[in-house]
């Protein structure tokens, strides 16, 4: 029995060198966290075949908000692009998981509020009286502790207000997001385009904006990073090298040809008005890199003003060190 067992496993061992061997793609699987304009180097690198082209054989699939990145700590999946925050919350708690690609800087969160209150609000001005007047609404997230939820927290400490205190929080699926405001089930919501360019189209009004750069001290931030999970690439760098790789053609696409990139783009959003996809594609260009980054500054600046002050920003730092590697950008070049 024990002999069969081995031969068994032997075999399964030379049946993936030999595939090696004769240049199949390796196998891995990549969670998203949501539906959006910022994962449009995944959805492009996926519909060009440039994962392929790489060398990997990459099924995409989502997961809501921190889900995605739950996946690879459960092992049900071996990638996910994720905002550093997320991943050094997990680290916190003993779920270590590693970056080796950033993917974007500049935060492009959005919040959107009705137009009835907006009106009642007019009085604040500045982002910070904006982020003030937050107070006592109720908004809408995707996820707990997700991304927008956090940025909202980084909003409350700018503003002096606990917006987890101070703000009615629900969570809405990002497609359900502008219907939950036209039904007056919520005073706004806090996402990213397209969603939040379709809703001011239908009479929202965009109250605080990344991209029209209100807070600019929060970049460089990781609001984007491709995440590995634990152990993966120490045993599979060249798996971890390909999917870098196909992004880094998707960036070059983006920012040198974005005509086609934004046709790949119409494929994947089809039921989209092609007016507001194309507004929602220049905002996210603007803010795109032309390749993967290094980490370091983004990880050390996500430390220091997206934690709160009573937080140990030192002991987060030396964690924040842990979670990534540069060695992937540098060697794919």
């Amino acid at each position: 029995m024990l002999k069969s067992l081995r031969n068994t496993a032997i075999g399964v061992v030379l049946a993936a060198a030999a595939a090696t061997a004769i240049g199949q793609p390796a196998k891995a699987k990549l969670v998203l966290p949501a539906v959006s304009i910022l994962f449009a180097p995944i959805y492009i690198a996926e519909d060009a075949g440039y994962f392929k082209d790489a060398g990997v054989d990459l099924e995409v699939s989502q997961l809501a908000g921190p889900a995605a990145l739950n996946a690879l700590i459960g092992g049900s999946g071996d990638f996910t692009t994720i905002a550093g925050l997320i991943q050094l919350r997990a680290a916190q708690r003993g779920q270590k998981t590693l970056a080796i690609a950033g993917l974007q800087e500049n935060a492009t969160t959005e919040i959107v509020l009705s137009a009835t209150a907006a009106e009642r609000l007019a009085s604040a001005k500045t982002p910070v009286e904006r982020a003030r007047a937050l107070k006592g609404l109720t908004l809408a997230v995707d996820a707990a502790n997700g991304l927008p939820h956090a940025y909202l927290r980084f909003l409350g400490r700018q503003a002096g207000i606990d917006a987890d205190r101070d703000v009615r929080l629900v969570f809405i699926a990002p497609p359900g997001m502008d219907a939950a405001l036209q039904k007056k089930e919520v005073d706004g919501f806090v996402f990213s385009s397209p969603f939040t360019l379709e809703a001011v189209r239908r009479g929202a009004q965009l109250w605080i904006s990344g991209p029209r750069g209100d807070f600019p001290d929060l970049n460089p931030t990781t609001y984007n990073v491709l995440v590995a999970r634990d152990g993966f690439c120490a045993s599979a760098a060249a798996t971890c090298r390909s999917p870098v790789s196909a992004l880094n053609r998707s960036l070059a696409l983006i920012t040198n040809e974005p005509a086609k990139a934004l046709a790949l783009l119409t494929k994947r959003f089809d039921k989209m008005d092609p007016e507001l996809l194309k507004l929602a594609f220049d905002s996210f260009q603007r803010n795109t890199p032309a390749r993967s980054m290094p980490m370091g500054k983004a990880f050390d600046r996500t430390v220091e003003v997206m934690f709160g002050p009573q937080e140990d920003r030192a002991a987060l730092k030396a964690i924040a060190r842990t979670l990534y590697t540069d060695e992937f950008v540098t060697s794919g070049k």
